[in-house]
């Protein structure tokens, strides 16, 4: 193909040669000041004097160059050389040469990974308002205790663990953090953002105050003690910042505790505030055919005290507890149920504080029973108004930041929170799970 183009180019050179030598009376001038055309024949060599001859119905190309030491220059067919195509030839008598060329070499195949020696160094599990979470630095802070539990429970006990109170309360203080943080920040006036420079500036020259005005040497100890860069000091200190600014104006200024609240609150808890009376009991249980433990305890009453006496070997009722027993009741002592035994009721409702009933038998056994003491504990409510209101404020603050975070997820870009914990589980499992 390539020699029949040169073939068409040849012949149009020629005939573009051959019209402008025909110029009137056949001088060849053409107007053109002398200029000489070009004439086929210049196209039929090679620079060098190389002729080309062409066999005609051979479909081989031949060229004849002169060669030196040839007997009487004589003309040597060159194999391979790219042929001259001659000009005046009519087109198509011209074989088509074809050469073949040398197949490429296939590439290597890239050899296979084993997926298994592969090993997870870093990956993003999602993001909050285009913040992104990463895994190194999410699990940073917990793969300490996620390892050490890992030594002690089996698998499905490591698996609830560590969703329930590891892996979901960190991923949630995230989500908060990054809401509240990016929420002030939206609504901080200039004159407060400002003041927020201010501060942190002001929060810097102290850090380099107690490192004697050093920045190499805050860092090195930031670095020492906490792991953190100044840089990393600075933007948490930011964070919390905002993150207490918004609590602030969103969440604590709409929280009020009424003495209404704390006196309803007071009369619902009344078992806390108010619970029932304690009786505190030691008793003494000796077998009854035992009377040598009988006699020799009996004796020992009249003398030491009935704890030290409850401690006696021939005692078979808690003895090393010296026969301790705490039993609440509701209403009047005398109408009080202390024990399963009717019996035992009858006499402990005869016993006033430090008194000692018995000796009397009891089945097989013979019994001494004292009261050591009554416990009545009872909290005023002027005593408990200060609890009652912390308790109150916690628990509405909670409810207050958890509609309210709920109210910025909802209108934030925020991955989905179950597939991030569902990831994070797994990858927590590969790494610091239970083996085997």
């Amino acid at each position: 193909m390539r020699a029949r183009q040169t073939a068409l180019i040849l012949a149009a050179g020629g005939v573009l040669g051959l019209s402008g030598c025909a110029g009137p009376g056949g001088s060849g001038s053409s107007g053109r000041g002398g200029m000489e055309p070009v004439r086929p024949e210049a196209f039929a060599r090679e620079t060098g004097g190389a002729e080309t001859a062409i066999e005609p119905g051979a479909g081989v190309a031949r060229e004849t160059t002169p060669r030196a030491g040839a007997p009487g220059g004589a003309s040597v067919a060159v194999p391979g050389r790219t042929p001259m195509t001659d000009p005046m030839r009519a087109f198509g008598a011209e074989p088509v040469v074809v050469r073949s060329t040398a197949p490429r070499a296939a590439e290597p195949a890239p050899a296979r990974v084993d997926r298994r020696s592969l090993e997870l160094i870093d990956a993003k599990v999602g993001d909050i308002n285009g913040r992104p979470i990463y895994v190194s630095s999410f699990f940073a802070p917990i793969e300490a205790r996620l390892m050490a539990e890992a030594e002690r429970l089996d698998r499905n006990a490591w698996r609830r663990l560590a969703v329930e109170e590891i892996i979901m309360p960190r991923l949630d203080g995230i989500i908060a953090d990054e809401l509240l943080r990016a929420e002030a920040l939206a609504s901080l006036t200039p004159q407060q953002r400002q003041g927020l420079r201010s501060f942190l500036t002001g929060f810097r020259r102290d850090l380099l105050s107690e490192n004697l005005g050093s920045e190499q040497l805050a860092r090195r100890r930031l670095e020492t003690e906490s792991g953190r860069t100044l840089d990393d000091a600075l933007r948490e200190k930011e964070e919390d910042t905002l993150i207490r600014l918004t609590l602030f104006q969103q969440i604590n200024r709409r929280i009020n505790v009424s003495w209404r609240d704390i006196r309803q609150r007071y009369e619902r808890d009344q078992n806390v505030f108010n619970p029932p009376p304690t009786a505190i009991f030691r008793m003494i249980r000796v077998p009854t055919q035992n009377t040598e433990a009988v006699e020799r305890i009996g004796g020992r009453l009249a003398a030491d005290p009935f704890g030290e006496v409850a401690a006696d070997p021939g005692n078979n009722f808690r003895t090393e507890e010296g026969g301790l027993v705490e039993a609440r009741f509701e209403g009047p002592f005398e109408q009080g149920e202390f024990f399963g035994a009717a019996a035992l009721n009858e006499r402990a409702r005869t016993l006033s504080t430090g008194g000692v009933v018995g000796p009397f038998e009891l089945g097989s056994s013979t019994y001494w029973l004292h009261l050591e003491e009554i416990e009545r504990q009872s909290v005023s409510l002027y005593d408990a108004q200060l609890r009652i209101n912390q308790e109150l404020t916690l628990e509405r603050r909670r409810h207050e930041q958890r509609a309210y975070l709920d109210r910025l997820i909802e209108r934030a870009r925020v991955s989905n929170r179950d597939e991030m914990l569902l990831r994070l589980l797994q990858i927590a499992e590969e790494r610091y799970g239970p083996r085997g």
